[in-house]
């Protein structure tokens, strides 16, 4: 009789348990609070990435610009010094001879700059990264003992800008070229964040900004009674023995 009462009890128990965890157990998320909760995902990812995707954008900007005014200062400590400035810079100066990286000649044998700084919108070559890209006007037969040696000059990067070109890079941008390829606009974010232009600082010798020549030659400029000031197009201003303003 006991053994009987006892089978039943669990049997009962066994019973109350399967329906309590069985009737759990069948219930769950339908198909449709499934498609609702990826939905809600998807809205959330698509108004967070292109804020996150922005933010390392105006954040590469800011690392450019900062590094751009560092490069401009050390050329001008460096000018103190030695009354010339570096030659120019090729971005991708890797196998590239001492007269095509000019931005070296500021970490040593004097460090002005601890090392050169990369560009953060010009990508990376087989042999690295590139940094930042400088040219103008050499001193040629000014300067015989340096030659290449800038006398005026403008460091740049192309910035956000998605032409692989920029105008600004030019044989000779220190000037505007006859068919006015390489007429300048100035990077500016509130056009947006991928807006064209190109993000610079012009220095030197103010003279030369807009003249037609590769290398400085007084006499062939003055021989030449004008016809060489061609000037320099920068953000639809007209600029002629004086320098473009700095970046922002």
């Amino acid at each position: 009789m006991f053994r009987r009462n006892t089978d039943a009890s669990n049997r009962h128990s066994l019973s109350q348990v399967r329906r309590r965890f069985g009737s759990r157990g069948s219930k769950g998320f339908t198909l449709i609070e499934l498609l609702i909760v990826i939905a809600i995902i998807l809205i959330l990812i698509a108004i967070a990435l292109p804020n996150f995707l922005e933010a390392q954008i105006r954040a590469r900007v800011v690392k450019a610009k900062g590094e751009i005014r560092a490069l401009a200062l050390a050329m001008e400590e460096y000018f103190l010094d030695f009354k010339t400035y570096p030659s120019e810079t090729e971005g991708d100066f890797y196998n590239r001879g001492r007269s095509e990286f000019g931005h070296s000649w500021l970490t040593s044998p004097i460090a002005y700059l601890t090392s050169v700084p990369d560009d953060p919108f010009a990508g990376v070559t087989e042999n690295g990264p590139r940094t930042y890209e400088s040219g103008g006007i050499e001193m040629g037969v000014s300067m015989l003992q340096c030659t290449p040696c800038l006398a005026t000059w403008v460091i740049y990067s192309s910035g956000p800008n998605e032409e692989s070109e920029p105008s600004l890079r030019s044989a000779d941008p220190h000037r505007t070229s006859q068919d006015g390829s390489n007429t300048v606009v100035t990077y500016a974010p509130t056009n947006g964040t991928r807006s064209a232009g190109v993000i610079h600082w012009y220095g030197g010798d103010p003279f030369w900004i807009g003249v037609a020549m590769s290398s400085v030659n007084g006499k062939a400029y003055k021989a030449a009674n004008g016809s060489l000031d061609v000037g320099l197009i920068v953000d639809q201003q007209f600029y002629l023995h004086r320098l473009p303003e700095h970046i922002k």
